[in-house]
């Protein structure tokens, strides 16, 4: 599986996961079949180019795209192109990707409640269905 983090200073394992995926200056896309990490650089509309991040982040043939936050438009653009969207990682990309791994995030879904913050929804987060992180 393909998991991408948006990251900061040079997107490799000990960097930070950036707040803004859009804004971050790399995708950094770890293969957790394999072990291998690629960095991809944010080269999209932001940043003067002329890709959106979710186009660039799906020409990297990502499955997942874990990040801190992001907004519902995003959520239901990564929908179509079959890309799924966890929130809530922090740390550095290798904390992202463990956070992922543990099924410590929260899956962000098309027309679902994809609040964020630290507080108490009052559920279970369990979606009906089961998610094989590639452990």
């Amino acid at each position: 599986m393909r998991v991408c983090v948006p990251s900061l200073d040079d997107g490799r394992f000990d960097a930070d996961v950036s707040a803004h995926f859009g804004r971050a200056p790399n995708f950094t896309v770890y293969d957790t079949e394999v072990g291998t990490l690629e960095v991809h650089e944010n080269d999209g509309k932001h940043h003067g180019g002329r890709q959106s991040p979710p186009e660039i982040i799906a020409s990297t043939g990502a499955d997942v795209l874990v990040c801190g936050n992001l907004g519902q438009k995003a959520v239901e653009r990564f929908d179509a192109m079959e890309i799924d969207v966890y929130r809530g990682a922090s740390g550095t990309v290798e904390d992202a990707v463990e956070q992922f791994q543990a099924d410590e995030l929260d899956e962000a879904l098309p027309g679902g409640d994809n609040c964020s913050g630290d507080h108490d929804h009052g559920h279970d987060h369990d979606h009906g269905h089961d998610h094989d992180h590639g452990h």
